[in-house]
């Protein structure tokens, strides 16, 4: 057992949650990457009747604290760097039979085949945390209650990587490709390539009684949530209210993830970490 596993050992053991928000003392990020700040601030999360989903109900706005986020899906480059120094388990190479980290030109592309878990490993050994479910949306959907991450107009390839057959490694576009499908804040693909996990557990009531300012989820649950939409989505999926789930021991081809952090007040992204 080498020293990473010793410390999320512990903090199953002492109770400390392995999905907890705060992030206390300063932030040692082990693998920057570009992340952008999302200013504190209401937003119209959900859906109003005959729009979307029942459990996409009721629309209503929602207050969150400043927060920042990953701008791009955690790339397979990114996660071999955790991978090489924390020894975790290697995600399946969904390309071949050889192993994932010397897998050949697919580092710009997003790592499938991680669990929940896997997920909040990895964005715990960079220093961040995976974002809430309402950090996401408001991400991807900004202030105007807009239906996809660009607009409302209808998704089309040179927005989404969507409705795809599987064909290998171009199953996939790059963590950082179509720009014209970006979030009002510059993220890129928060609509299909991979579904993402986030922090909350999935309850199909919950933004019924979810609090007004900063949701956090359910308590406790069975299942995870899972926001955005994958390479074999159709277009309903990957609107910015749409809602996913699965359970944490989920490992798909289409399923990935990108990391957030708290930052205090007058901080940007970059700002709240120290290298």
């Amino acid at each position: 057992m080498n020293m990473w596993h010793i410390i999320i050992l512990a903090l199953t053991l002492t109770g400390t949650p392995r999905d907890a928000t705060a992030v206390e003392g300063p932030i040692i990020e082990k693998d920057p990457v570009e992340m952008i700040t999302i200013p504190s601030g209401p937003f119209i999360r959900g859906s109003a009747p005959g729009e979307g989903r029942l459990d996409e109900q009721p629309r209503r706005k929602i207050y969150l604290n400043a927060f920042a986020i990953d701008k791009y899906e955690v790339s397979n480059g990114h996660y071999v760097k955790f991978l090489e120094e924390t020894l975790h388990k290697p995600p399946m190479n969904v390309f071949a039979e050889r192993p994932f980290n010397i897998e050949e030109s697919i580092a710009d592309l997003p790592v499938v085949q991680v669990t929940w878990h896997d997920a909040v490993d990895y964005c715990f050994w960079a220093g961040k945390r995976l974002p809430t479910e309402a950090e996401w949306e408001k991400a991807a959907r900004g202030n105007d209650g807009r239906l996809y991450p660009w607009g409302n107009e209808i998704p089309t390839p040179q927005k989404a990587n969507f409705d795809r057959d599987w064909k290998e490694k171009k199953t996939f576009v790059e963590v950082a490709a179509l720009p014209k499908g970006q979030s009002p804040y510059g993220l890129r693909n928060l609509a299909g390539n991979v579904r993402e996990w986030v922090q909350d557990w999935y309850d199909s009531e919950y933004y019924s009684s979810a609090p007004d300012k900063n949701p956090m989820g359910p308590e406790a649950g069975i299942l995870k949530v899972l926001r955005g939409g994958s390479w074999k989505s159709f277009d309903t999926d990957l609107r910015a209210t749409s809602r996913g789930k699965g359970g944490f021991a989920l490992k798909t081809h289409g399923i990935g993830f990108r990391c957030a952090r708290d930052i205090g007040p007058g901080q940007t992204a970059a700002q709240g970490n120290t290298q």
